[in-house]
C-alpha cells in the first residue's frame, strides 16, 4: 500500500541538511486552531491549513483530528519542513512520537468516515516516521530511547495496524536509532511471529496463519541455526576437497 504521507526523500536516514528558508518564516496566527473544527468540507479545511502558522500547524497536529484533516497538516508540514529550522522540525519529530505515529485510532473515538483501512494507517505511520522523526534521530538529537519504547509497544500491540506500522519501520533501513539498539529490536522481533498465535479453534472455510503447535515461533533462531549448518558444511565439503587434492598430488 502506498503511503499518502509522503515526504521529501532523505537517502540512508541520513539528517536533513540546512535548507535556506525561503522568505519569512510562517509565524501568523490565522485562527486556526479554532477555525479548523469548524470547517465543512475538505477544500475549506485545506485552505485554512494552507493559510495557517508554522506554529498552528504543529498545535493542531497535538489535538485530535479526523484522519482526513490530519492528513492535510501533515502533508502542509511535509511541504514546508525544507525550509524549517531545527527547532521546528524536532518539534514535529516529538509530536509525531507523542502521538505514535498515529498508527492506532484513537481509543473511544466517534467513528471517523475518513478512517482508513488498516494497511493504510500503517504505511502512512511508517512514512511519517521516515521523514519526519528518523532524521531528527540520525542527527543525533532525538529522543532514541523513547522512540526504541515506542516501536516495542507498536510490536507487542494486539491492533493490527501498530504491529505492521513497526514491521515497516524496522524492515527497512535503519530508523535512525543506535547501531546496538536497532540490532536488539530485531533480535526480538524475529523471534516472534508477524502475525500472532492463534488461541482458539481455527476458523473453518479459511486460511490460518496459526503457527505449528511445536513452533515456538522462534524464527531468529531458526534462521541462526540454518546459516551456522550451511556454513560448517562448507567449510567440511572445502577442507575434503583439499585433503583429496594433497593425496592426489602427494
Amino acid at each position: 500500500v502506498a503511503p499518502v504521507w509522503t515526504g521529501r526523500p532523505v537517502a540512508g536516514g541520513r539528517a536533513w541538511a540546512a535548507v535556506r528558508p525561503r522568505g519569512k518564516e510562517r509565524e501568523t496566527e490565522t485562527g486556526l486552531l479554532h477555525k479548523l473544527p469548524a470547517a465543512r468540507t475538505v477544500d475549506e479545511a485545506r485552505e485554512l491549513v494552507e493559510r495557517g502558522g508554522n506554529r498552528e500547524l504543529l498545535d493542531s497536529l497535538r489535538r485530535p483530528q479526523a484522519y482526513a484533516v490530519l492528513t492535510l497538516l501533515l502533508r502542509e508540514a511535509a511541504r514546508r519542513l525544507p525550509s524549517w529550522e531545527h527547532a521546528l522540525r524536532r518539534e514535529l519529530c516529538e509530536v509525531a512520537i507523542g502521538r505514535e505515529f498515529w498508527a492506532v485510532a484513537p481509543a473511544g473515538a466517534v467513528a471517523d468516515p475518513s478512517d482508513p483501512p488498516p494497511e493504510q494507517r500503517a504505511a502512512n505511520a511508517a512514512e511519517l516516521h521516515r521523514w519526519a522523526v528518523g532524521p531528527v534521530l540520525a542527527g543525533g538529537d532525538g529522543p532514541a530511547g523513547t522512540v526504541a519504547e515506542l516501536l516495542v509497544r507498536l510490536r507487542t500491540s494486539p491492533v493490527p495496524s501498530a504491529r505492521e506500522t513497526f514491521w515497516l519501520i524496522v524492515e527497512g533501513e535503519r530508523p535512525g536509532l543506535p547501531e546496538a539498539v536497532w540490532r536488539t529490536l530485531l533480535k526480538d522481533a524475529y523471534g516472534l511471529p508477524r502475525t500472532p498465535r492463534r488461541t482458539g479453534p481455527p476458523a473453518t472455510g479459511g486460511a490460518t496463519t496459526a503457527l505449528p503447535d511445536d513452533d515456538d515461533g522462534s524464527g531468529y533462531t531458526r534462521r541462526f541455526l540454518r546459516r551456522a549448518g550451511l556454513l560448517i558444511g562448507g567449510l567440511v565439503v572445502a577442507i575434503v576437497l583439499l585433503v583429496a587434492v594433497r593425496a592426489w598430488f602427494g
